[in-house]
């Protein structure tokens, strides 16, 4: 995931302005397509430049040649007025064919292939720095060990140097976020020291942040600091001290407005139980509670055909009942369904009616594609009869298919999939069940977590996850469905969603009058 985040660091300036690109990682891929295009762009420039130069020292030496020859046949033009008038014109012809040579017309025209709009205009840089702090705060990673690229014991990316370090810093500076400035702002001193003090490290600046992080937050490291040539280190300890308890409000009205609104998610996570169990199962990986009479099992589900083939299922949780169906969806499938978002995917919205959604990345971080009904029954028409085999359920009545695909600390935190009581669907009713197709596998990351039961399911490709959204005798939200997605360290994951709706299910209560 670090790697990924040098990469739109250093790519990000040739993305579209009303573009969330760091939201999707088959997103950034066409970072690399997009900057071949300016790469050719450039190149053009570059063939028309050399060209135009060549031109022009070819002329100069032609007109110094004319002038010499002249100079040595013509000794006497002076005296007449006629060779001076041609001589001045000439000398004027010159003079305009090497001006034209100079400009450079003809070059600057080939960059114009380059989108004017397609530079750091926006917040593009802003938004994958949020995402890497946001990965970095709610899994609790010191900064030592994110620029080392590990946690805990796993590598989650390549190391970061000075640089990156700093502007790292320079980032949570913008962001009012004094504790991540002098946590990144002494990574990167220490590293710029070690590093052979590379150029992109400002000694000057890098004094700031750590000095006025220092005094804000108390945890002074301003001693640490030996930069030779330094003259405003002690200005500064002396400005800060002296004037701190005029800034310190509104450094923290600051606080609240900016860096509070960015991680506040992930502050809440702190409190409570199961805000609690949410961050430990994504970062420790393991369910804590399993029941021991949970089985795996050959499932035929009285299907003939599935006497040959039977379904692989493993009991999860029985109630609500939770299960994974093993190697459900095909290579194939896969390959066509992803084929069929490529050009699609729009930033993930979480959707709080039938018919209403809004964009939330502190909550939800992503991008998707909905698979239209036409594709649906083209494609994917023995999918939904493999569904109503291992759910007995129809698909008749459910959501398009739902493509998500995560990107820069790719993540959804605790919610439930039914609408609230009131925005359910009229004709329909509300999410009955859930089934989750994992279209990739991420080892030992990207989990579906559910914090009320203890247990997480780990993203294999081709298994569906499958549970219950309400109580199956009354149709009332069954609250301990509440699940997430834990954010995504390192890898590339791929889900598929299909809601299942009450309407035109065999239930033993009336949905429309619950």
């Amino acid at each position: 995931m670090l790697t990924y985040c040098a990469t739109v660091f250093s790519l990000l300036m040739f993305v579209e302005a009303e573009q969330r690109l760091h939201t999707s990682q088959i997103s950034l891929t066409k970072l690399y397509d997009l900057q071949n295009e300016h790469f050719n762009a450039l190149n053009k420039y570059l063939e028309l430049e050399i060209k135009r130069l060549d031109e022009l020292k070819d002329y100069v030496a032609a007109v110094y040649e004319w002038r010499a020859d002249h100079k040595n046949t013509n000794k006497g033009f002076l005296d007449n007025h006629l060779d001076i008038t041609k001589v001045m014109k000439q000398m004027h012809h010159h003079f305009f064919k090497t001006k034209n040579l100079i400009k450079n017309k003809q070059s600057i025209a080939a960059l114009s292939e380059i989108d004017e709009h397609k530079d750091l205009s926006g917040n593009h840089i802003l938004l994958a720095h949020r995402a890497i702090k946001r990965l970095q705060q709610f899994y609790v990673i010191p900064a030592s060990d994110m620029s080392a690229g590990r946690f805990n014991d796993r590598i989650i990316g390549d190391r970061m140097d000075a640089c990156d370090c700093y502007a790292m810093a320079k980032y949570c500076s913008e962001e009012n976020d004094m504790y991540g400035v002098i946590e990144w702002a002494v990574e990167s001193y220490n590293k710029w020291e070690s590093d052979g003090r590379p150029e992109c490290v400002d000694p000057e600046l890098l004094n700031f942040y750590i000095v006025s992080s220092s005094v804000y937050t108390g945890f002074d490291f301003s001693n640490l600091i030996h930069i030779n040539g330094s003259i405003n280190l002690q200005e500064d300890i002396d400005k800060f001290s002296r004037y701190y308890h005029l800034i310190k409000n509104e450094l923290i009205e600051l606080e609240k407005e900016n860096a509070l609104n960015t991680f506040e998610v992930y502050y809440r996570l702190q409190k409570g139980i199961n805000q609690d169990n949410f961050r430990n199962l994504c970062k420790h990986g393991v369910s804590q509670t399993i029941d021991n009479y949970l089985k795996c099992r050959y499932q035929t589900k009285d299907s003939f055909y599935r006497i040959l083939m039977p379904f692989k299922e493993e009991d999860i949780n029985s109630e609500p009942l939770i299960k994974i169906y093993h190697d459900v969806l095909y290579e194939n499938e896969i390959s066509k369904i992803k084929t069929l978002a490529l050009e699609n995917m729009i930033d993930a919205k979480i959707q709080t009616s039938i018919n209403a959604s809004t964009i939330e990345e502190r909550s939800r971080s992503g991008q998707v594609c909905w698979i239209n009904n036409n594709d649906a029954v083209k494609y994917f028409d023995s999918l939904n009869t493999r569904i109503e085999t291992f759910t007995g359920f129809t698909t008749k009545t459910a959501e398009k298919y739902q493509i998500v695909n995560y990107g820069l600390g790719g993540h959804y935190l605790p919610h439930y999939d039914p609408f609230p009581k009131g925005a359910e669907s009229k004709m329909f009713g509300n999410r009955l069940v859930t089934v989750l197709f994992y279209l990739t596998d991420v080892e030992n990351d990207g989990y579906t977590s559910f914090p009320l039961l203890n247990i997480i399911a780990p993203t294999e490709k081709g298994a569906a996850l499958v549970w219950n959204n309400l109580d199956m005798s009354n149709g009332k939200l069954d609250e301990k469905t509440l699940h997430g997605s834990c954010p995504l360290l390192k890898g590339n994951k791929w889900i598929m969603t299909k809601w299942l709706y009450e309407e035109g299910q065999n239930l033993p209560y009336d949905w429309k009058n619950k």
